[in-house]
This record gives structure tokens, sequence and C-alpha cells, in this order.
């Protein structure tokens, strides 16, 4: 463990701390950042994309990383591009993503702090 990661955070909801830790240096900032409605949608996104999200709140920013095996903006020259699986596929991705993005609209007040 890095020690510039901040304290190791215990939140309320045991799925997701099965499958994620959460370090900060400001337990309340952490719980603010970190909705339940939030975890949920990440905990969404990795079963049901079989992949590892990681989220760093910084500096008023906030990086998401996802590991992913797929290549879902490359452009397929050899197949169809009226294939329903891979735009269905697609769709339901950045659907995903834009409901962690729409979590993520935090108060100003916490944005503009640091």
């Amino acid at each position: 463990m890095s020690l510039t990661r901040g304290k190791l955070i215990r939140l309320e909801d045991p799925e997701f701390e099965k499958e994620f830790c959460v370090y900060d240096d400001d337990q309340v900032e952490a719980r603010y950042l970190l909705t339940s409605s939030l975890m949920e949608r990440i905990l969404t996104f990795n079963r049901k994309w079989n992949t590892t999200v990681c989220l760093s709140f910084r500096d008023s920013k906030v990086y998401i990383a996802i590991r992913m095996f797929k290549n879902l903006f490359e452009m397929r020259l050899f197949k169809s591009v009226v294939d329903y699986d891979f735009m269905e596929d697609n769709l339901r991705f950045l659907t995903l993503l834009a409901g962690i993005v729409g979590d993520l609209d935090l108060n100003t007040r916490i944005r503009t702090k640091g």
C-alpha cells in the first residue's frame, strides 16, 4: 500500500467493500463523494462488463480508468456496420458511463475545494 493514498476508509456497503478499497485523508469527504447511488453504479458496471474500474478524485477532478478487452470505438473494416449486437453492447457501455458521470455532478463547493 502506498502512503500517499491516505487512510483506508470503511464504508457501510459491504458489497462495495468486497470489490473496492477507498483511501482518503478526509473520511467525511470520501463519504460525500461516494454516494450509495454512485457505489451501486460502479458495482453494476464492474459486474456487467466483468472488468476493473478505478476512480480517483484529485484536485477537483475525477479520473476514471476502465480495463477493457474490446475495441469499442475502432472501425470494423471487414464486418457489416449493421451489427445490432455490437451496437447494443456499445450503447449499454455508454449508458453506464453516462450514469456514472451523472452521479458525479457534485456540489460546486466540493468541486472547487482545494
